[in-house]
């Protein structure tokens, strides 16, 4: 969760004066990713989580081991996330590399007090209720979900149960940014399933859709795809819009003249708008607003060594997390962004299957569709509709893009684990629910499995357990999964 500054006492009074923040960064656009993950102690009967004072711990030892302040909190105490450095679009590879490095280091400092990484983008047998027992002690997490308020339960649980990569990017200038949010959007429901590593069950029961899309359902016009996604013409009249949305944001937060948090009872709301009333339109509530929307693919700001606002990013936060995902989405939203060519014949790909943005209302209704197909797959997964065609027959064809635009360079390799999930049907999430049919099976691979799956990240559930099928943890599951031709 996008931190803030909570002393910019700036006084916003109009559109005008955030406008600048948000041209965009012209050559010096840059991507970078973001990874959260889960930690819980393999020696105990339930597999309990990584408590508040474990957190601290793993956090401190990983930043200082690293030198870095890259491991941060998020609300509950189970998890950290890590952030890469940015990087331009020719060091793509150094970006992923330091990504790995930083995840080495957090799971071997959380190896060292006897923790381990979940291996599902999930913890199968926790839920939300357990998690927030856990708030980590940050003022902002506290305010928001110690406890949570009546009417925020859905919103709690969300951030409590789900666990999500993100890829930022540092757009060129506003009409970039809206092309690439248009085919992010378009590919959401897609990037979504690819990228799937749940367990097949949520907070204990088990779940035929997509976990995490039913609770980002919960945020409701926080979270999603705007409306104004389809009616602006204009990079710049998008921005314009997603600043009338951050300045009429409901807000059950906001900060007083002192820096200091003050929570709102339940059925009470402010925004930016009408804290202007009390003299609070700062630069602290404003990028504070804009920081608790939620949508799929986020505005968020950009800060310099002073923590000044000077700029935004994209960020992409439809994508699950297990060996390859954070590597396989930057390949995708990276790729959009810098390469012309992979954005074209995406865009071209994307019009077949009816996504067509000279005609956004029809472009709305069969998104709309598709998220909810693809969120209530009831174990379909790939063979789901989407747009006005097949899901695996758009990745069969997305596939062969993404090998085309990184054939011959450093990162084809990389490519390999998202083509074969497109390729096949196979996500990660499908084998899960093969291998682990109860919740008995997916609690003992979490105990048993060897931690040095993540080693190679150009890997994947259908590569790895098709290598794996006659060791006795698989066998006995009795999955058949097709072989390689």
């Amino acid at each position: 969760m996008s931190d803030v500054n909570a002393n910019d006492l700036r006084i916003i009074n109009s559109i005008e004066d955030v406008l600048p923040t948000y041209e965009g960064a012209g050559d010096d656009a840059m991507a970078g990713i973001e990874v959260e993950l889960a930690y819980f102690d393999p020696a105990t009967p339930d597999l309990d989580t990584m408590t508040v004072p474990q957190n601290k711990v793993v956090k401190n030892a990983t930043n200082t081991e690293c030198c870095g302040d890259f491991a941060r909190n998020e609300p509950t105490s189970e998890m950290l996330e890590i952030g890469s450095d940015p990087g331009r679009p020719e060091h793509m590879k150094e970006v992923i590399e330091d990504t790995n490095d930083k995840i080495a280091c957090l799971t071997q400092k959380a190896a060292d007090i006897g923790l381990k990484r979940s291996y599902f983008q999930d913890l199968p047998n926790k839920t939300a209720q357990q998690l927030l027992t856990n708030v980590v002690p940050v003022e902002r997490y506290q305010a928001f979900f110690e406890p949570p308020r009546d009417d925020m339960q859905d919103v709690a649980a969300y951030f409590s149960v789900c666990k999500s990569n993100q890829v930022s990017i540092s757009y060129h200038q506003q009409q970039h940014m809206l092309d690439n949010l248009r085919r992010l959007y378009a590919l959401t429901p897609v990037i979504f399933m690819l990228t799937d590593n749940g367990s097949g069950f949520d907070q204990a029961a088990t779940f035929t859709g997509h976990a995490g899309m039913q609770h980002r359902a919960a945020l409701g016009s926080r979270g999603g795809c705007p409306d104004y996604l389809f009616t602006s013409k204009t990079g710049e009249e998008y921005i314009q819009n997603h600043i009338n949305a951050v300045m009429n944001n409901p807000l059950f937060v906001y900060y007083d003249q002192n820096g200091k948090l003050i929570r709102l009872p339940t059925g009470t709301w402010e925004s930016f708008n009408s804290l202007k009333e009390k003299g609070l339109n700062t630069a602290t509530n404003y990028f504070f607003s804009e920081s608790i929307l939620w949508p799929d693919v986020k505005i968020a700001a950009l800060r310099n060594d002073k923590d000044e606002v000077v700029n935004h990013r994209y960020e992409a936060r439809m994508i699950g997390v297990g060996i390859h995902q954070h590597v396989s989405a930057l390949l995708i939203v990276a790729g959009l962004a810098f390469s012309e060519t992979f954005a074209e014949k995406t865009d071209h790909l994307l019009a077949q299957f009816g996504f067509d943005w000279k005609n956004p209302e029809s472009t709305k209704k069969i998104l709309q569709q598709s998220y909810k197909s693809a969120r209530l797959h009831d174990g379909k997964f790939l063979d789901t509709p989407y747009g006005n065609g097949q899901m695996l027959d758009f990745t069969l064809k997305f596939a062969d893009l993404i090998e085309d635009t990184y054939a011959g360079s450093e990162l084809e390799d990389e490519t390999l684990p998202i083509t074969t999930i497109a390729r096949t049907g196979f996500t990660d999430a499908k084998i899960n629910r093969q291998l682990f049919t109860s919740l008995d099976q997916a609690i003992a691979f979490q105990r048993e499995y060897d931690p040095a799956i993540f080693n190679d990240t150009n890997s994947c559930a259908y590569i790895l357990f098709e290598k794996h099928l006659k060791n006795e943890g698989f066998a006995r599951n009795k999955i058949q999964i097709p072989c390689s031709q």
